[in-house]
């Protein structure tokens, strides 16, 4: 309870300080934290193919849950890499390096090993319109997991949920904006990054007004329902 309660803490100082700070222009960005909108383009052409559909993509991020025999939960693994991007809008590109970011992103693709759930027939009724092509088998998503795993249980059971930063596709980015030690020319001098003294770093699909109603719901969530556990234990 005291855990989600200082969560709660730490997602309304992000409301805070989203709140505070004025959206800017490509072209208007000043050194420091920073919130822009705009659409994202791969750099030098380069893209990477996501690990779970092999979708073409600029970042992904790979949540995996592992279950043990009985169905007890007991590992949580994330696997996230990509290549650094332009985001733009009609005033300029500025690059971003998305390591180390919080994605609040659509998700691309769901998969179950290991048997089906009430979560993966969920999933699969709700991925019915529109069903997404796989190239992994089951073992190969199995072998995937156990290299990112640090545990010496073994099981076959595990949920992959796979979430894409897209070529061509509109993004809020909220980090530090710092000078690009790799300027390609005099409209590339700026990267936005995870900062030191500022660690807040955000990119989502939602609209500025999305993100606040977000992280304000969340914190509510965090804040009230820790504060009761806490309370109640």
């Amino acid at each position: 309870g005291l855990l989600w309660f200082f969560e709660g803490l730490r997602i309304y100082r992000k409301q805070r300080l989203l709140a505070d700070t004025p959206k800017s222009t490509i072209l208007g960005l000043a050194m420091g934290f920073v919130e822009v909108h705009g659409k994202a383009r791969p750099a030098q052409g380069q893209t990477v193919t996501s690990p779970i559909s092999g979708t073409r993509c600029l970042f992904y991020k790979v949540d995996i849950k592992g279950f043990g025999e009985g169905g007890g939960g007991h590992q949580h693994l994330t696997d996230a890499d990509g290549v650094p991007f332009y985001l733009e809008d009609g005033s300029g590109k500025v690059l971003v390096d998305a390591h180390g970011a919080d994605l609040d992103l659509i998700r691309t693709a769901w998969r179950e090993t290991g048997g089906i759930s009430l979560r993966g027939l969920y999933e699969v009724l709700r991925d019915l319109k529109a069903p997404p092509k796989f190239l992994m088998e089951d073992s190969d998503l199995i072998g995937y997991a156990v290299s990112l795993s640090k545990s010496d249980v073994s099981t076959n059971r595990y949920q992959f949920a796979e979430y894409c930063i897209l070529p061509d596709h509109w993004y809020d980015v909220a980090g530090t904006c710092i000078d690009n030690p790799e300027p390609e020319d005099v409209h590339d001098r700026n990267i936005i990054v995870k900062g030191l003294d500022m660690p807040t770093f955000m990119i989502t699909w939602r609209s500025e007004k999305g993100i606040k109603q977000m992280l304000h719901a969340r914190a509510v969530k965090y804040v009230f329902g820790g504060g009761f556990l806490a309370i109640l234990s």
